[in-house]
């Protein structure tokens, strides 16, 4: 491969992963977690540690939003925004220089990072852009390791992203141990002895930092792990639809990025390559990992951000094993131009295209308006809220959460219980009693109507959607988020679009009822 093609096909991988930052700055693409890691990178740079008001937060582990804090150069959640996407280019840039040093397969290496699931997740403010960082250093370390076994500072570089990955995602922990199997089934034995070191660190580590959060909040990840409540036989039908759904876009590029090189495909059955070789289980390791931790926890559903990596290292895996070319030369670039401009309009579905065709009629910059998202009114010390009123700010990538609405020094309560039991009327109204009445209120400012307030009130989760192939009827099996008795206590006292203050609803008639029965 000639440098002048090589320069030209890196400088196009990172022209698409700068597109691609270049519109989530513009079209924001912050969720509810977004906002977490952009708070706590915020208390990070005012030497608060991994604290919201104070208080010590483990439910997101604290690498991210430091990675956050040291690249942002004000600590201010609008320039966090903003500044969280140049991260978020330059974790993708370093996983595929590390792919692409660790494999020798260009391949392998586009496939890992212009894909629409990884490039949707690059658009986010989230953690999982990390550990991808530390999935692809973890590999080139090992494959320094492998080809160079006497050189110390290899297994310390390995010994940083093992143990940079367990503080990324809490996920890393339990992948790492698999890393090690893939580590011993690709690379053979003596390498996997090699580093069993570096892992062990890792591990002590990890189970330091569980301890602990636990002696911080009372949870190993700050927060109870409720069990999956839905059928075993849903979650699988639920896991094979994610999977097709994240593999038919990479597929996709695959079929363009081979089919543009069909002249040069090579049909040799060589000796598979250990980098390929571990890429591979890399991928069904981490679809295992995921499916099993889903199957078993309640938390996010199947979908890009729980299993996609997987699904991209599993199809790049197979793909550098299937297919060679008989020629050391890049995929076409025109090839891999198509392939990125289309991962980067259509990686979040329709949304991109609309909101380009929606700047002819106006556009709020997400970064500079941070205030349409905030709270007016009268200061406020205690908020029982049950969902956010919509806001001004014109986008729909750009989530608002409680903590920014109302502040982050007000008191939150909220009557959805973190528990597999929801929260009943009078639990709730004894939560409430250590409350001061000055400055606490009712949120019912996002309801029109009680009529909204009820269809709100009676939202399910689904736990089992079962049919016949052979005829018979669909049967939807479901359970209320909400207690009946605590349903119908708020339909008694909701006033449709008002703030109502506590010492006015505990003094209802309905609330007392509730109260004397407690």
């Amino acid at each position: 491969m000639s440098i002048k093609s090589k320069t030209l096909y890196l400088a196009t991988i990172a022209a698409i992963l700068a597109l691609s930052m270049g519109l989530a700055i513009a079209f924001g693409y912050i969720s509810v977690d977004s906002w977490y890691y952009i708070f706590l990178a915020d208390s990070l740079r005012h030497g608060q540690g991994c604290s919201l008001n104070g208080t010590y937060l483990a439910v997101y582990p604290c690498g991210y939003p430091t990675m956050l804090a040291l690249t942002a150069p004000v600590a201010d959640p609008a320039f966090l925004m903003v500044s969280s996407k140049l991260t978020n280019f330059l974790l993708l840039a370093a996983s595929f220089l590390f792919v692409y040093k660790a494999s020798r397969n260009l391949l392998i290496a586009t496939l890992i990072v212009i894909n629409p699931v990884t490039l949707l997740i690059g658009m986010y403010t989230w953690s999982e852009n990390l550990l991808l960082f530390c999935v692809c250093g973890t590999f080139f370390a090992l494959s320094l390791i492998h080809t160079h076994p006497r050189k110390w500072a290899f297994y310390g570089l390995l010994a940083l992203f093992l143990v940079l990955g367990c503080f990324a995602r809490y996920f890393f922990a339990p992948f790492a141990f698999i890393l090690f199997i893939c580590t011993w089934l690709a690379y053979g034995r003596t390498t996997a002895l090699r580093t069993l070191a570096c892992f062990g660190i890792a591990g002590v580590v990890f189970l330091a930092y569980q301890a602990f959060n636990h002696h911080m909040t009372g949870y190993g990840t700050g927060m109870p792990r409720i069990t999956a409540p839905e059928a075993k036989l849903l979650l699988i039908r639920q896991f094979v639809l994610a999977v097709a759904g994240c593999a038919l876009g990479i597929i996709a590029v695959i079929a363009v990025l081979a089919g543009a090189s069909w002249n040069r495909l090579s049909l040799s059955r060589e000796k598979t390559s250990p980098a390929v070789t571990f890429v591979l289980l890399a991928g069904l390791g981490f679809l295992a990992l995921a499916f099993v931790l889903r199957f078993r926890t309640q938390f996010d559903p199947y979908n890009v951000r729980t299993i996609g990596y997987g699904v991209v290292l599993t199809l790049a895996g197979l793909a550098g094993r299937y297919i060679r070319w008989r020629t050391d030369e890049p995929p076409k670039i025109w090839a891999l131009i198509a392939c990125g401009l289309a991962c980067v309009i259509f990686c979040d579905g329709l949304s991109i295209p609309q909101d380009l065709s929606d700047l002819r009629t106006g556009y709020q910059f997400p970064a500079a308006s941070v205030s349409d998202l905030i709270y007016q009114g009268p200061p406020l010390a205690t908020v029982v809220y049950f969902q956010l009123p919509v806001s001004t700010l014109d986008t729909g990538n750009v989530d608002n959460i409680p903590q920014l609405h109302y502040g982050k020094n007000v008191r939150l309560i909220t009557p959805m219980s973190d528990t597999d039991k929801p929260e009943t009327a009078p639990s709730f109204l004894h939560d409430l009693d250590d409350v001061p009445p000055k400055g606490c209120v009712f949120d019912f400012t996002a309801f029109a109507s009680v009529r909204e307030f009820d269809t709100f009130l009676s939202s399910r989760t689904l736990t089992d959607h079962r049919f016949w192939l052979f005829g018979g009827t669909t049967q939807t099996l479901s359970k209320p988020d909400y207690d009946p008795g605590l349903k119908a206590w708020l339909l008694d006292i909701i006033q449709p679009g008002r703030m109502v203050s506590c010492r006015d609803i505990l003094s209802l008639p309905a609330s007392r009822r509730i109260a004397g029965l407690s």
